[in-house]
């Protein structure tokens, strides 16, 4: 099979006629294709990355990772522009001013800071389950597994190119603070950032949308606190440890 017929069947995307059969025609070909079928960024990461999955070609594959490092850079350099701009929007204005919409799919994640195990997982969720209960995010359909994931724990044979989507946080964003730096902190870390990944709080901007559906962006994320010190206890102790680790206490 060649590389074209492959992007197009894995990818669902039709080339139609490519100047040349090179792999730097074939990807701008591919990437100017994900673009005129409308595909969103986290769309077209995604179908890059399944691209490279199947056509196994360096030089092709080099140019999707080229391709992705400036989609990541580019959201992030947005979000840096949108929280300006919305700054400067709400300069002197309620605060209920709109804020942009947020993505469907995320297009970043972390990684795990612990060994990933089936038992883990499991804690993972009840920790979700648990945050759910007391309306801190929307229970929808998929938020245990897309969630788990996000936060960088796959189950054995769980694809780790599928999509994810956006989960819905109901509460503010110093809440969402508190949560995140407790699995990125504290006496055993739950998470990490990826090497090379975006730091802490880009990768939270991208995993969550506010009530209404907003945009989160790091800026927003990085500088938050709770005055409620029982909440904050209360969202640090959500936070599974280990099995040997809950020993220590």
């Amino acid at each position: 099979m060649s590389l074209t017929e492959s992007i197009e069947k894995y990818c669902g995307i039709a080339l139609g006629a490519v100047p040349g059969q090179d792999a730097a025609s074939l990807s701008e070909a591919f990437f100017r294709a994900l673009v005129d079928a409308g595909k969103d960024y986290g769309e077209q990461r995604h179908l890059i990355i399944v691209a490279m999955d199947h056509c196994h070609d360096v030089d092709f594959g080099e140019r999707c990772l080229d391709r992705i490092a400036r989609i990541d850079t580019f959201l992030q350099r947005r979000a840096a522009v949108v929280d300006r701009e919305v700054a400067k929007r709400n300069s002197g204005v309620p605060k209920n001013k709109d804020w942009p919409a947020g993505e469907q799919y995320a297009t970043l994640r972390f990684s795990p800071a612990r060994t990933v195990t089936p038992e883990l997982c499991r804690a993972v969720e009840d920790m979700v389950v648990a945050l759910a209960k007391e309306n801190y995010m929307e229970p929808a359909e998929g938020l245990l597994r897309d969630l788990r994931q996000g936060l960088g724990y796959y189950l054995p044979g769980e694809d780790t190119l599928r999509r994810r989507r956006t989960v819905r946080w109901l509460k503010g964003q110093n809440a969402l603070h508190v949560w995140i730096a407790a699995m990125l902190g504290g006496r055993e870390p739950l998470i990490r950032v990826a090497d090379g990944a975006p730091g802490c709080w880009v990768t939270a901007a991208s995993l969550f949308i506010d009530r209404d559906g907003r945009a989160f962006t790091y800026s927003r994320l990085e500088h938050g606190r709770l005055r409620d010190e029982d909440r904050t206890r209360w969202l640090q102790n959500t936070v599974p440890l280990t099995p040997n680790s809950a020993l220590l206490i």
